[in-house]
């Protein structure tokens, strides 16, 4: 009783927040989590990190605290548009709120990106034809001029939309599903490559794959291919290309050739499309996984951050076409940076292989490693550690913030250093 009352009154010393002082601790923790998670102030992150240290806790109050702190107001059901900052700009994009929504549960999303001289308005209208979706889903479709998703402005454009419509509604963020037609399928494959752990299934329409080498990174993310026969404008060969490189590394890959399709929409596939959606959520820790990246711009997947890359990987980024307007491998680069891991269970182990690498990032969790016993880690066969990993209630806190997440938690992380050949 004597440490919950000092805790009390560092709480109101420190923190000028709208809480009573016969609020419990639990009521407390909520509302210094959520404070936290919302505040843009370095000195009030630090007052209120010191209090929740004073309060007792456990991990696992502290992740629900995490999860169920989040204020949302009520939102009027039916589609609306909305601006989204992306750098200097704001950017366009609509969103369809179902009739049923309740701010009380969380929600899956549809991310649906249009082709060259498409808008978002037409995406979202083109899903809401069918009447599969059974009004179950956010759908949230933007507008960028050229319809060209994988250069710096519009993903700038995209991210920020996300991170927005998190903030805005209460969404599931392990059901997060990535659709688009035309060169808006280009970006899906894009998104998914750069960032496989934001999604928990992908619909690529009448799409090429800008960056084949870079498949790997889907072991966790299911694709589902959809790609008319008859489509001039994409030829069908690129679809069965990506699809045959899934296959052949043994991911979960639909491939959906339609005989008599051009390059449109396929409407009638929707609900197809949308039970794929259904079977598939988020995997938040995976114990095996591969990122390979050939720019230092994208260092983050699942539990691994690449901190330092070798030299020799190019700092390039965005995709370019050729003279003939096929999409092409980025220049200026000379290696790509390779992370692949595996967890041992058993040994309580992680084995990392690492290529052109210098440090990482491990954030760790529950899901991924047993905390109560000592971690071994080894990098390309020798072992870097071996003790106890210590939780921080900032960890999970700033990895939350850092991420906008309330579902991907990490108590935990490790930096360690790729030792010499």
């Amino acid at each position: 009783m004597h440490r919950n009352k000092v805790a009390l009154l560092s709480f109101f010393l420190l923190i000028p927040l709208s809480v009573s002082p016969g609020q419990d601790i639990e009521s407390m923790g909520r509302s210094l989590v959520n404070q936290y998670l919302i505040s843009t102030n370095g000195d009030e992150r630090e007052n209120i990190i010191k209090t929740l240290d004073g309060l007792p806790f456990r991990f696992d109050q502290m992740k629900d605290w995490v999860k169920v702190s989040a204020h949302y107001t009520s939102q009027q059901p039916g589609l609306h548009r909305e601006l989204a900052p992306a750098g200097e700009k704001k950017g366009e994009y609509f969103v369809y709120i179902p009739s049923s929504y309740d701010i009380d549960r969380p929600w899956p999303v549809v991310l649906a990106l249009h082709g060259v001289g498409g808008s978002g308005y037409g995406q979202v209208m083109s899903w809401l034809k069918s009447s599969a979706h059974n009004d179950e889903f956010i759908f949230i479709a933007p507008t960028y001029g050229s319809g060209l998703w994988w250069n710096e402005e519009a993903e700038k454009l995209v991210l920020s939309i996300l991170d927005k419509v998190k903030q805005d509604y209460h969404i599931d963020t392990n059901r997060v599903y990535l659709t688009g037609f035309s060169s808006g399928g280009h970006g899906v494959w894009y998104f998914a490559l750069r960032y496989p752990s934001l999604f928990a299934a992908i619909n690529p329409i009448a799409a090429e794959c800008p960056l084949p080498y870079l498949l790997v990174n889907l072991e966790h993310v299911p694709v589902y291919i959809i790609h008319g026969s008859k489509d001039t404008v994409i030829p069908v060969e690129a679809a069965r290309d990506a699809g045959s490189r899934l296959e052949k590394l043994n991911y979960t890959v639909v491939y959906k050739e339609l005989s008599e399709l051009k390059h449109q929409f396929p409407v009638n596939e929707i609900a197809k499309a949308l039970d794929w959606f259904r079977m598939h959520k988020r995997t938040l820790y995976p114990k095996r996984m591969k990122f390979f990246t050939e720019s230092t711009g994208y260092s983050f997947s699942y539990w691994i951050e690449i901190t330092g890359f070798s030299e020799l990987v190019g700092q390039v980024s965005g995709v370019s076409r050729d003279i003939a307007g096929r999409l092409v491998r980025p220049q200026g680069f000379s290696e790509t940076a390779a992370v692949e891991a595996e967890i041992n269970e058993e040994d309580n182990e992680v084995y990392l292989t690492i290529h052109e690498v210098k440090t990482v990032r491990l954030f760790l969790e529950e899901g991924l490693i047993d905390m109560e016993r000592p971690l071994r880690v080894s990098i390309n066969g020798k072992a870097v550690y071996f003790e106890k990993v210590r939780r921080s209630v900032r960890t999970i806190l700033d990895t939350v913030k850092r991420r906008n997440d309330r579902e991907a938690l990490f108590s935990a992380y490790l930096d360690l250093s790729v030792p010499s050949e």
